[in-house]
Order: structure tokens, then sequence, then C-alpha cells
């Protein structure tokens, strides 16, 4: 009797320390969500560059769109019927119709062809019109328009131009670790924000340790701080839409300021153009692969995916940890930006980081139709510390 009393109880205290543990040191960080006012939205709109760079953007991931579906997406103030014919190959074009402007989103997938659902007319991959079922001559000009898309990442991308250049740089190969690690979740959210933001932020140094000097353990934060080491290098040649920061995270008593041994984290964070940014976190309770995607919607109006990836047999508390410690980062950057201005000449100091070149390497991703801000790669400054 005794002895079953014993394991009650040992059982009992198994369950409430593991209780504890997510309750304490895994609990999720919620993000602040606030109302906007859309006329002086507009207003603020207008001091930032132009919404919608050039490059490589996620439409949806692979897994949303079935073998024979087919679903609606938005992108740069656009809607887009994404399929997936028989063949299991996707198909990208405008959800308009060009005959009667009928939405494509509820088509009928037959084959590897979308037929619409006003008038039977069927389009294929390319967007072409091959059958009308009423007409025997067909228009030379019946075509919706389709999109250069590829499948890569799980993801479905579709390359964005303002004139309609076809893409400079490609994106196969970039991530191996997708090869051998396991997926865990995905995450969607809608930002009040320009995408050029989330590119700065990494090139200021100074805020670190004044936004992400916090851990969302409870108590800790009495006793302990962040300290943060980062770095940024922008590429050249072929590869200069990339770009890389690092930020070496380590834990220090408040006091003494001495460092605690084996409690920080590194993060290796690189820059695919303006819609991608790929998270390498390793720390000593386990490693976490963040693909986060930037999808812009509108003016200050953004779509972003976070997708989950961590080694095979990772313990998953280690993997929420670090996902709810990330994101608590995530958001309190988030808080700022949707309230912010775009400095155009901003007053720079020593120790701000290296913004402007971060400006300079982003101008590439706008061309002259993109109406980019005057003065963008070459601002004023106020301090050679860039």
């Amino acid at each position: 009797m005794l002895l079953y009393f014993g394991l009650f109880l040992l059982t009992a205290l198994v369950l409430f320390v593991a209780v504890m543990y997510v309750l304490i040191f895994v609990r999720e960080k919620k993000r602040v969500r606030r109302e906007f006012d859309p006329e002086y939205e507009k207003k603020r709109a207008e001091h930032y560059p132009p919404p919608f760079p050039n490059g490589w953007f996620s439409l949806c991931s692979s897994d949303s769109v079935k073998k024979g579906q087919v679903i609606e997406v938005d992108a740069f103030g656009e809607k887009f019927a994404v399929f997936r014919g028989e063949d299991g190959k996707v198909g990208v074009m405008d959800v308009y119709c060009p005959h009667l402007n009928a939405n494509l989103a509820g088509a009928k997938v037959q084959g590897n062809s979308l037929v619409c659902p006003f008038h039977g007319w069927e389009f294929n991959r390319e967007g072409k019109c091959d059958h009308i079922p009423y007409c025997d001559k067909m228009p030379q000009n019946a075509a919706a328009r389709s999109w250069t898309f590829k499948e890569t990442w799980g993801l479905v991308l579709v390359w964005y131009h303002a004139e309609n250049e076809p893409p400079s740089w490609e994106t196969d190969g970039e991530i191996p670790e997708l090869d051998t690690y396991k997926f865990h979740t995905k995450t969607e959210d809608i930002l009040r924000i320009h995408l050029q933001d989330f590119a700065e932020n990494g090139a200021d140094f100074a805020h670190f340790g004044f936004v992400h000097n916090l851990l969302t353990i409870p108590i800790a934060n009495r006793f302990i701080d962040v300290r943060h080491t980062v770095n940024i290098d922008f590429y050249e040649g072929e590869r200069r839409h990339t770009a890389s920061f690092t930020d070496q995270a380590d834990l220090v008593w408040k006091k003494s300021r001495e460092e605690i041994p084996h409690a920080g984290g590194n993060a290796v964070v690189t820059f695919y153009g303006p819609g991608f940014l790929v998270f390498r976190f390793t720390t000593k309770i386990g490693k976490m692969l963040l693909v986060k995607t930037f999808t812009p919607l509108g003016p200050l109006k953004v779509r972003m995916n976070d997708y989950i990836y961590a080694p095979k047999g990772t313990f998953p508390l280690s993997i929420k940890y670090l996902m709810n410690e990330a994101g608590a980062q995530f958001h309190d950057d988030i808080n700022i930006w949707e309230r912010k201005n775009f400095a155009i000449r901003p007053m720079l100091v020593k120790g701000d980081g290296p913004i402007m070149k971060m400006r300079t390497w982003y101008s590439q991703f706008y061309s002259d139709k993109n109406n980019a801000i005057k003065g963008l790669t070459k601002p004023a400054m106020t301090a050679e510390n860039n």
C-alpha cells in the first residue's frame, strides 16, 4: 500500500513539475493588437519607400493547395488563383477571368487546367485559354495573366518585378537543413508595417540593449540581463541579394555583469531579398530553424508567416521555449514598427549601427518604376559610423 502511495506521489510530483515548467518557462507572450486610423495610415505610408519591392515572395505553403484544388491569395494589391493540377504541379495566374472577370478561385480543376465557373472557359497553367465550350474560334488574346513562380522550401513562391523583368537571383539549395529537419508548426500574422522596417531593424545595433534585454521567464528578469553582440555582412556579386546578421545573446547577472556560463544562444539570420529571412538558432537546449516570410499586401500591410523546423529528436518543450522567446522579441519590435514613421534622413550617432549601409543594400530591390524615394541610397548622415 505504501509502495503504491509512493508511486502516486512521485507521479503527481513529476506531473506538477512538468506543468509548472510549461507555465513558467514556456509561457507564450502575446503581442499588443492596435486599432488603426485608415486615413492616418495613408498619410504615414507617404513617407515610406514603395510598398512592393522586387523579388521572390511567398504566396502560400505548398500543403495549403491540394491536388485538384484552387485557392485565392492576396499579394502586391493583386489577387491570385493558385491551383494544383492532377499531375501535382502548381499554376499561378490572376484570379479574374479575362472574359467577364469571374473569380477563378471558384473554378474547377480539370486535368491540369482551370475551368471558369461562369462560362466554362478553360485555362492552362500558362494562363492561355485552350477551350471555349460554345465557340469554335479562339480569340488570340484569350489569356489570364500568369506569373513566374516556383515551389521550394515547402512554399509556393512568386516573382514580382515592377517592370516585369525576369528573376535575377534564385533560392534553390539555400536551406539544406530542410532535407533532414522535422517540420513542427507554422503561424501567420498581418502587420501594419513596411518590409524595410524589418531589414533595418537588424542593422539598428543600438536598439538590442533597450528592446531585447529581457527574458520571458518570470522573476528571472530581476536578476538576469541579456547581452547582445551583433554584426551584419552584406554580400556582393551573384549573392548581392543576400545579407547575413549574427546575434550572440549571452545571459549576465544584473549586479556583477558577469556572464552565466552555457546559458546564452546564437542566432544567424540570412536575408534572401526583401521577402525571406532564415533564422538558425543554436543553444544548449537545442537548435531551431525559422523560415520567416514577408508578403506585402498593400501600403503598410504585410503578411508574415513563420515556419518552424528542428533536428529530429529535439525535445518538444525546448522548441516551444525557443519559439516563445523568439516570438516575444519579434512582438516587441512589431509594437514599435506599427507606430513609427519612416525617417528619410535619420539623425544617426556613433553606435547606432550600419543602418545606411542596410538602406543602400535594400535599394537594389527598387527599380525606376517603383518610384523609390530620392536620396534613399545616399541620405544625409550625422555620424561616420556606417
